[in-house]
C-alpha cells in the first residue's frame, strides 16, 4: 500500500545512486532506527520509499551522505561571503561540526592534527603573522574559499552500530511499534498449509522452508507455531514484514474464522425457520431448480452450476468446506433442490450473496481496516483486503490479476506510466474503490468493458 500523502517514490537503487553510496550501504541504513518505512510496489513487489522522508532522515542522521545528494556547492548552508575573506581556525571548527551534524564545534586540536598528518588532511593557513602581505594578521588565517573546500570535501563516514531490535527488521517505520501477534489458522501445531496461510506464501514455498537445515523440527502433530514464527522473523524478513503488515491492518491481528478445535466434531447442519417478508414471498416451500436458484439469488447460472458441484472438504474432524445440498428424489427429469437446505448453505458459505438476497447489507468476516480513501493498493493489497474481509484469509495475487483481466473487479485507478504522482510501477486502486467493491459485491463481477 502506498499512502495517500506519499510524494516521489524511490527504490534502494535510486537512493544509492543519488547519495553516491553502495547499495549494500543503503540496505544497512534501512536497518537503522527510524529509517522511513518501505512499501512494496510494481510487478516484483520492489520496496519503495518516500524520497522526501529519506532525504530528511539522512540530513538528521547521516549529514555527510546527505550532502552528497544535494545539487549545491554549499549543501550545509555555510555563511556567504567573498572567497578571499580571512577566517580563523575556530570558524572552521564550527563549520566542520555543522557538516558532521553536531551541535558543538569540532575541537581545534582535531583540526591541528589533520594538518600535521602526512600527507595532511587539512590545508595549512593561507596567511600567517609577519608574511608581509596586506592586511597584516596577528594569527593564522585561511581564505574562505580554502576553508569551504575543506568542509565540503568528499568524506568517508564510519558505520554506525544499529540497536539490537533494528538488526532484525527490514523496513522499520519512524514510529516503531511492537510486533503484532499473528493469528493462527487454527489452534495447535501447524502443517505446511497453515504456514503458507499465516505468511501469505504458496504451498511449495512453505514446503521448501521446512527443508532448510535450521527450520524447526516437526513433532508428531506438526510444527510448533512459536518456533516457526521466530524462524521466519529471522530468516525470511520479507515474509515476516508482509505478515506483520497484514496483521496490523486494523491495529490488531485478524481473527481466525476457522479457529475451531480440531478435536471437535463436525457441526451438524441446523434447520432454519422459514423467513418472513421478502424471503417468504420468493417461494420458500417450492423445490428449486438450478435456474430458479440463479433467479432467487441474482447470481449467474454458471456460478450456480459450480455451487452444485461443491464437495465437502475435511481436515481431521473439522469441516473446511461444506458440500452443496443433495438434490431431491422426484419423478421430474429436472434436478431440484430443497429450498431450506439451499438457503442454509448460501447463508453459511456465501454470506455476501445471502446479504444481498435478504437485503440485510454486506456481511464481512472481518471489518474493513481504517485508512485514507486515497491510499493506493496494489494487487497484493487488494487480494489481502478482499480475502481477509470475506474469507478470513488472503487471496492469491494471481486471483486478483485473473479477476482484473476478466473485468470481475473495477479496473485499476492508477497504471504504470500514467504520468500521475506518485509514480506507480503496476496497477493500483484507491482504497475507496476497493472498499466500495467489497461492500457492493454479490457474486461474480458485472463490470463493463474498459473504454
Amino acid at each position: 500500500m502506498i499512502p495517500a500523502d506519499a510524494g516521489e517514490l524511490v527504490t534502494t537503487h535510486d537512493i544509492a545512486e543519488k547519495y553516491k553510496a553502495p547499495e549494500k550501504t543503503v540496505m544497512y541504513w534501512t536497518a537503522l532506527p527510524g529509517f522511513p518505512e518501505a512499501w512494496p510496489s510494481g510487478p516484483g513487489r520492489t520496496l519503495v520509499r518516500d524520497a522526501m522522508l529519506v532525504d530528511k532522515w539522512l540530513k538528521e542522521n547521516l549529514p555527510v551522505h546527505w550532502a552528497r545528494g544535494q545539487d549545491s556547492d554549499n549543501p550545509h548552508g555555510l555563511p556567504s561571503g567573498r572567497p578571499e575573506d580571512l577566517v580563523t581556525l575556530s570558524d572552521i571548527c564550527a563549520w566542520e561540526g555543522k557538516a558532521l551534524g553536531r551541535t558543538e564545534p569540532v575541537p581545534e586540536v582535531t583540526l591541528r592534527s589533520y594538518m600535521s598528518k602526512k600527507p595532511p588532511k587539512m590545508p595549512g593557513p593561507d596567511r600567517v603573522p609577519g608574511d608581509g602581505k596586506e592586511p597584516e594578521v596577528t594569527g593564522r588565517r585561511w581564505f574562505r574559499k580554502t576553508a569551504y573546500e575543506f568542509v565540503n570535501r568528499p568524506r568517508r563516514m564510519r558505520r554506525q552500530k544499529p540497536v539490537e531490535t533494528a538488526a532484525t527488521e527490514q523496513t522499520p517505520a519512524a514510529d516503531r511499534t511492537p510486533p503484532v501477534p499473528l493469528s493462527l489458522p487454527r489452534p495447535g501445531n501447524l502443517g505446511i498449509r497453515e504456514i503458507a496461510t499465516m505468511f501469505g506464501v504458496s504451498g511449495p514455498t512453505a514446503r521448501d522452508w521446512t527443508r532448510v537445515d535450521d527450520f524447526p523440527a516437526a513433532g508428531d502433530d506438526g510444527y510448533d507455531p512459536a518456533k516457526v514464527v521466530e524462524w521466519v522473523r529471522v530468516n525470511r524478513k520479507r515474509s515476516w514484514t508482509a505478515a506483520q503488515r497484514r496483521a496490523g491492518l486494523t491495529g490488531r491481528a485478524w481473527p481466525s474464522v476457522q479457529a475451531t478445535d480440531s478435536s471437535a466434531k463436525a457441526p451438524e447442519p441446523q434447520a432454519e425457520a422459514p423467513p418472513t417478508g421478502k424471503t417468504a414471498s420468493r417461494g420458500w416451500q417450492e423445490a428449486l431448480t438450478v435456474t430458479k436458484i440463479s433467479e432467487r439469488y441474482g447470481v449467474p447460472l454458471s456460478t450456480i452450476r459450480r455451487w452444485t458441484k461443491t464437495k465437502e472438504k475435511r481436515e481431521g474432524r473439522t469441516v473446511l468446506r461444506a458440500a452443496f445440498p443433495a438434490p431431491l428424489d422426484n419423478d421430474s427429469a429436472e434436478v431440484v433442490f430443497p429450498p431450506g437446505d439451499v438457503d442454509n448453505w448460501v447463508r453459511q458459505n456465501r454470506p455476501h450473496v445471502w446479504a444481498a438476497y435478504t437485503g440485510s447489507g454486506p456481511v464481512l468476516v472481518n471489518p474493513l481496516p481504517e485508512g485514507d480513501p486515497l491510499d493506493l493498493l496494489d494487487s497484493q493489497d487488494f487480494a489481502e483486503l478482499l480475502g481477509m474481509t470475506t474469507r478470513g484469509e488472503p487471496l492469491l495475487r494471481s486471483t486478483i490479476a485473473a479477476y482484473h483481466g476478466r473485468g470481475q473487479i473495477p479496473f485499476a485507478d492508477r497504471t504504470s506510466g500514467d504520468g500521475k504522482k506518485p509514480e506507480v510501477f503496476s496497477d493500483h486502486w484507491y482504497r475507496r474503490t476497493v472498499e466500495r467493491f467489497i461492500l457492493s459485491r454479490r457474486g461474480s463481477g458485472w463490470f463493463s468493458e474498459k473504454t
